[in-house]
């Protein structure tokens, strides 16, 4: 079990693994989030396509996202593969930041208007298991 917290002004502890086929996030109010390996991967994927190596925005305000203003980002990417689902989406708050102790994702440093970009984009989902296994 690995512990960290989000990046916001407002940082929120959470804990995280891996078992099986996914990923298990649980914040300090016990919210859980999963994600799939294969979705964690879908969703890099995605975000390579579109950013390359561009930083991208957290994008996961959940009014904006339900009415369908919320704009391109690692929130954004996750409620598009899974419309309806904010609580979903809202999990990238957590998921960046595995993402980025695993090496996969650079955060921009920010509090406010956080961002990353990708570091290293996997040719496969067994690379992504070995980065959050060995994480």
């Amino acid at each position: 079990m690995h512990r960290s917290a989000t990046h916001g002004y407002r940082a929120r502890k959470f804990e995280w693994s891996v078992k099986g086929d996914a990923l298990f996030i649980q914040n300090e109010s016990g919210i859980q989030h999963t994600y799939k390996l294969d979705e964690v991967f879908s969703i890099l994927s995605s975000l390579h396509d579109v950013f390359g190596k561009e930083w991208f925005p957290l994008a996961n305000n959940v009014e904006k996202m339900y009415h369908g203003d919320e704009k391109p980002g690692l929130g954004m990417t996750i409620y598009n593969m899974n419309p309806g689902d904010t609580l979903h989406a809202q999990g990238s708050s957590y998921l960046g930041v595995v993402l980025d102790e695993v090496g996969i994702l650079e955060w921009n440093r920010e509090k406010c208007g956080i961002c990353w970009r990708l570091l290293n984009y996997m040719g496969g989902k067994s690379t992504l298991r070995t980065l959050l296994t060995r994480g």
